[in-house]
């Protein structure tokens, strides 16, 4: 062969080899046109989709995750404002309180008075001394009736009260002195509702009963938070502004059972 077919073949061998260098390169490291190639070990962060923000547990989940443990032979009171009372309803019986002892069917006792609370004792002045740890005092004299479990219902006239700690005080107040006076008692704390516009102006009263009812380690079924009564379903439950009318009693009779069934398993 010539010089010039030496130079040639030459030639020709060294493309063969940058091709085949080329095509090795290709085999162990495919990607995209434009793709940066970023080595991973055992120790590379896989890569994920950004993260969002973890909803912060509401009011109601955390209070929730208390739990009664349900006596072997329930014996129930239920003890409350004019919701208990049943008010706003056609019949008394018809209120939220009957329809829960009624579906329950335990022994029950149901002690509802209108415009009292926690803190608040009644009447205009708050000079009728019907605050509820003062009923269930009363309630503890009659041996007849020994409650396991208590249902304390209400806060809507506490906001009448004007400060906060009080509130909160006297709700904690409250379930231990009903555990006092019947011991191993199990007590649920269900907080303030109402039909809007007015749920709207309950939410400082609220969040002190739910503190007092943390504060005493009772579970708290949160209504405001949950939004029992909402814009769109308050005009076929409200009854006067301020109380639920029967098909409302029947709604929060619905709600608060739903609630009772997380707290008992």
């Amino acid at each position: 062969m010539t010089k010039q077919d030496w130079i040639k073949y030459g030639a020709l061998f060294l493309l063969a080899v940058v091709a085949v260098w080329v095509a090795g390169i290709a085999l162990t490291n495919p990607r995209g046109p434009g793709e940066a190639v970023s080595p991973v070990t055992a120790s590379s962060p896989v890569a994920t989709p950004a993260a969002t923000a973890s909803p912060t547990p509401t009011a109601t989940a955390t209070a929730q995750q208390l739990k009664i443990q349900l006596p072997a032979q329930p014996v129930l009171l239920i003890l409350g404002d004019s919701y208990t009372a049943g008010d706003g309803a056609v019949r008394p019986d018809q209120g939220w309180a009957y329809l829960v002892a009624g579906s329950l069917g335990y022994p029950t006792n149901i002690d509802g008075v209108g415009g009292t609370g926690f803190a608040w004792g009644g009447g205009p002045q708050d000079n009728q001394a019907r605050e509820y740890e003062v009923r269930l005092r009363e309630a503890a004299e009659d041996p007849r009736f020994v409650p396991n479990v208590l249902i304390l219902q209400g806060g809507q006239n506490d906001a009448l009260v004007t400060s906060p700690d009080e509130i909160q005080t006297a709700t904690a107040q409250t379930i231990e002195a009903a555990r006092t006076l019947w011991p191993g008692v199990q007590v649920i704390v269900l907080g303030p509702s109402a039909p809007q516009p007015l749920a709207e102006e309950l939410q400082g009263v609220n969040s002190a009963v739910r503190a007092g009812a943390a504060a005493a380690g009772a579970p708290f079924i949160d209504a405001y938070e949950a939004g029992w009564f909402t814009a769109a379903n308050s005009p076929g439950f409200d009854f006067d502004g301020a109380h639920p009318n029967t098909a409302g009693h029947a709604h929060l009779a619905e709600k608060f059972l739903e609630s009772w069934a997380t707290l008992i398993q």
